[in-house]
């Protein structure tokens, strides 16, 4: 009995020091770990995943022989002297000709592979979806404190104002124009924080709702990527990496060893067989096979099928190389064009648009300009800034679609 409870109570303090294998959920993410998150946790990577499993077990089954075959015949059942019982037992082995079973097995591994580079060209796309939803949480998170430094300001001058109007300095006109234009900047900061809810939901769906918080926080800067690599670069790594073209090269393996085994199906399989017979008291041993005369069906049609297809296969190839490469195009004019508008704002018009508005701030509190004209200016910079947070959004997207369409990553 002492001994019982010693180990019941052994067991109780395994499973008490037993490590939970559960994870919380994440409360923070930097874009390296959200996409390796991702590309393990994302539900449709996780199904591809288990696609490609179920895709290899065909290779189990392709490589399996077929099963002996037994028949068992008891006759001339009956009365008196006349009917003597017989009884036939016999097996065979059916032996597959023309190399089919290789041929299947070619097959099946073709199919594994294609599905499997199916699952590396799904992983592409998921990682694109990470890297926008990332980036779309550091534009919106940049915009929200923008429009707080917006209405900050005009919050300040908004209750000068008010005590001015109040002791009959100015007209309650000018406090009136103040309040219609606070509309736009918390709309501004409305929209920001709609904008950062959408970002955050995009990426955790991407990533994995169970594995991150509902309220995590995205840590990163909205840094300006550099794209230098060349368009026959960008060329070569597209033709060397991009998983939907191995996908087609994969495919066109596949039609290839299904035309193989379409013309090993065509040939006749023989079945050697063993039988043995009793007769009453006589015992007998019998020799023979089996074998099927192809006369019409030598499987023309699966032949002519898989022919075809192979066919359409390699077309469809050709058609994709096109579309990799002026996907290729596209997207670095795109990246060329984004840059240019983003550099532009942020090199040449926003520190000339913060010059004129802090200089006019300076004049407006020692009423050297109006009210209309401070506003204006109050205006400007924040459509400006705002403008140049989706132009640098823009061009970040574009160099990640650059990144999917040549299959690799670019920035340094």
């Amino acid at each position: 009995m002492v001994r019982m409870l010693a180990v019941m109570c052994s067991l109780l303090l395994v499973g008490a020091a037993a490590p939970v294998t559960a994870q919380a959920p994440v409360a923070s993410l930097t874009l390296d770990e959200a996409v390796s998150l991702a590309r393990a946790a994302n539900p449709t990577v996780r199904a591809k995943e288990f696609e490609v499993q179920a895709v290899g077990a065909n290779e189990i089954t392709a490589a399996l022989r077929p099963n002996p075959v037994a028949n068992f015949l008891a006759e001339q059942f009956g009365s008196g002297n006349v009917a003597v019982t017989q009884y036939t037992f016999n097996v065979g082995q059916p032996i597959e000709l023309g190399g089919k079973r290789q041929r299947r097995i070619d097959s099946a591994k073709a199919a594994t592979k294609v599905t499997g580079y199916e699952l590396i060209d799904l992983r592409r796309q998921v990682v694109f979806q990470v890297k926008k939803s990332f980036t779309d949480i550091l534009v919106a998170r940049e915009a929200v404190s923008l429009a707080a430094q917006n209405l900050a300001t005009l919050d300040e001058l908004e209750r000068v104002h008010k005590f001015r109007a109040e002791k009959g300095d100015i007209s309650g006109l000018e406090l009136l124009r103040i309040e219609v234009e606070r509309f736009a900047f918390e709309r501004d900061a409305s929209d920001a924080r709609q904008a950062l809810s959408a970002a955050k939901i995009a990426l955790r769906t991407a990533v994995g709702q169970e594995r991150v918080a509902e309220e995590f926080e995205a840590v990163g800067e909205l840094a300006f990527p550099e794209v230098t690599k060349s368009k026959s670069e960008l060329y070569r790594m597209a033709l060397d990496a991009r998983p939907d073209l191995r996908v087609a090269q994969a495919a066109r393996e596949k039609a290839s060893a299904d035309i193989n085994l379409a013309k090993a199906n065509a040939w006749w399989d023989v079945t050697p067989q063993i039988e043995y017979q009793r007769i009453g008291p006589d015992n007998t041993i019998g020799f023979g096979f089996n074998l099927p005369l192809k006369l019409f069906d030598r499987n023309q049609g699966e032949i002519a099928r898989a022919q075809a297809e192979a066919k359409r296969v390699e077309a469809a190839r050709d058609a994709l190389l096109s579309q990799a490469l002026a996907e290729v195009d596209t997207a670095l004019a795109t990246v060329t064009a984004e840059r240019e508008k983003a550099a532009l704002l942020r090199d040449t018009y926003l520190p000339k648009i913060r010059q004129a508005r802090e200089t006019i701030d300076f004049a407006y509190r020692r009423g050297g300009v109006n009210l209309l004209d401070y506003l204006d200016a109050q205006r400007t910079y924040r459509e400006k800034s705002l403008e140049y947070l989706r132009s640098l959004a823009n061009y970040r997207t574009a160099v990640y679609v650059l990144e999917a369409a040549v299959g690799g990553q670019l920035e340094n």
